[in-house]
């Protein structure tokens, strides 16, 4: 969730557009709990961020959609569902139950962008050591819905009518996916938590609770590499937030790099290693939201 600006707004919304969009979103919300599944910041909603993900595999297996299957529930391994990948991706996994609806997402951290001299990404366990074929790569998994049904019955059409991306967020924190921490679907709930601070609003992305508790010295590695994002008080999604120079997928901008300032204008009193990672070896965030029109969050 912390970004630079790169760009400004290309297209000036009318006091018409802004309510016509806005009726969009209400209408959208009133559908489903989580009407959408979109990733990346940007100051630009029509500039080529807020990416929409597919939340079926048929959508996923479209023609032209890019995306192809690296494993399925009957694989076993470390992670449940059946997961895609983008043809020319090496770092956003989504991950659809056996019915064909979406179940949740990965990110992907191949070792060859980590500097273990500047950061351990094994002091974590929402961090897990994999393969992707033959490449070596640290992953961390979210699950949007009940992991006993993911490779089973999957969800059902009704279920997804209703809740569309999910109804809950669970964070896998083991090598099996039955080690998981629940995220708190209500901001008051998440501040009465230990582990979770409050942090700072921008627009666009909603206010951010976070793993960082204010103190300098803080120990970066310790703290679980996930923000989460609420929009009115209410879940909206979350950030991956990786201290690691991730290359973009492809021609696809999916990756948000964020400076110093940008720390500052979401962590409020950021560690000092935060600040230090943003330099060396810089700091690589990704937004996911559930809303279908996030750039309509406001403070």
């Amino acid at each position: 969730a912390v970004v630079s600006t790169q760009s400004t707004w290309g297209v000036q919304l009318t006091m018409v557009n802004v309510l016509s969009l806005a009726c969009l979103v209400a209408s959208a919300t009133a559908a489903q709990k989580w009407p959408g599944l979109r990733t990346t910041f940007g100051i630009n909603p029509f500039g080529g961020f807020f990416h929409p993900q597919p939340r079926t595999v048929a959508e996923a297996e479209a023609e032209g959609s890019g995306w192809h299957k690296i494993s399925s529930c009957g694989d076993g391994g470390k992670f449940l569902g059946n997961r895609y990948i983008e043809q020319f991706g090496h770092s956003l996994i989504l991950i659809f139950d056996d019915a064909g609806y979406i179940a949740g997402s990965q990110s992907m951290v191949r070792t060859l962008y980590v500097d273990d001299s500047l950061v351990d990404l094994n002091a974590h366990p929402a961090y897990q050591l994999d393969y992707l074929g033959d490449w070596e790569a640290y992953f961390t998994t979210a699950y949007f819905v009940d992991p006993e049904i993911i490779c089973g019955v999957g969800r059902s059409e009704a279920d997804f009518n209703r809740d569309g991306t999910g109804d809950r967020l669970l964070i896998q924190v083991g090598e099996s996916p039955d080690m998981l921490a629940t995220i708190p679907q209500l901001e008051a709930d998440a501040l009465a938590e230990a582990d979770w601070y409050e942090h700072k609003c921008f627009p666009g992305m909603g206010k951010h609770v976070i793993g960082f508790n204010y103190d300098p010295d803080q120990d970066c590695d310790m703290v679980m590499p996930l923000q989460i994002l609420f929009h009115e008080g209410q879940l909206s999604g979350f950030v991956w937030q990786h201290n690691a120079k991730i290359p973009q997928d492809g021609d696809v901008d999916i990756w948000e790099y964020p400076d110093a300032l940008a720390v500052g204008g979401i962590i409020d009193h950021p560690a000092t290693c935060t600040i230090e990672h943003t330099k060396n070896p810089g700091m690589s965030t990704m937004h996911h939201y559930f809303l279908d029109s996030p750039w309509m969050s406001y403070c």
